[in-house]
C-alpha cells in the first residue's frame, strides 16, 4: 500500500486527523460562546449562572477570535480546506424532531411507566404535550417555508 501525501509531508490520514482536530477545537469554543450566551440568556431553565464579567467576556470572546484564526492557519499552511458545514436549517429541523418527540413522551401512557397518571392530570399531561408539538411544527413549517412568525 502505497501511502499517498495530501500537503507538506501529511499523508491523507494525519492531514484527516488535523482537519477533524482543528474542527472539534472549533466546537469546544462553540461550547464556551454557549456557555456565555446562556449564562446571560432569558432561559426558563438556565444550566449555567452568570458570574462573568463584562470585561472577562470580552477577554474570553478575543481569545476565541485568536485561537480560531490560529486554526484557519494551520489547515491554510497545509493547503487544507474547510469541510463544508451542515446547513443550519437542517440542524433546527433535527432538533424541532427531538423536541416533538420528548413531547410526545409527556403524555399520560408513556408517564404510566412511572406510576399510575390520575385522570385529571392525565388530561393536563396531554394539553401540555399538545400545545408543545403544535407550536414546534408551526415552527417547523415556518423554516420549510423560508417565512418568520410570531
Amino acid at each position: 500500500m502505497v501511502e499517498q501525501r495530501v500537503s507538506n509531508g501529511l499523508n491523507e490520514f494525519q492531514a484527516n486527523r488535523l482537519r477533524v482536530s482543528c474542527q472539534y477545537i472549533d466546537s469546544l469554543l462553540g461550547d464556551i460562546e454557549a456557555i456565555l450566551d446562556t449564562a446571560a440568556s432569558k432561559a426558563a431553565f438556565p444550566r449555567y449562572s452568570c458570574d462573568i464579567t463584562a470585561e472577562q467576556r470580552q477577554t474570553i470572546e478575543n481569545y476565541i477570535a485568536q485561537i480560531r484564526a490560529q486554526l484557519a492557519r494551520a489547515l491554510q499552511g497545509q493547503s487544507l480546506p474547510k469541510e463544508n458545514a451542515i446547513p443550519a436549517s437542517r440542524a433546527v429541523h433535527v432538533t424541532l424532531g427531538a423536541i416533538d418527540i420528548a413531547a410526545e413522551e409527556l403524555k399520560p401512557r408513556y408517564m404510566r411507566g412511572y406510576g399510575q397518571v390520575p385522570e385529571a392530570a392525565a388530561a393536563e399531561l396531554n394539553v401540555i404535550a399538545s400545545d408543545l408539538q403544535t407550536l414546534v411544527k408551526q415552527l417547523d413549517r415556518c423554516l420549510s417555508q423560508g417565512r418568520s412568525a410570531g
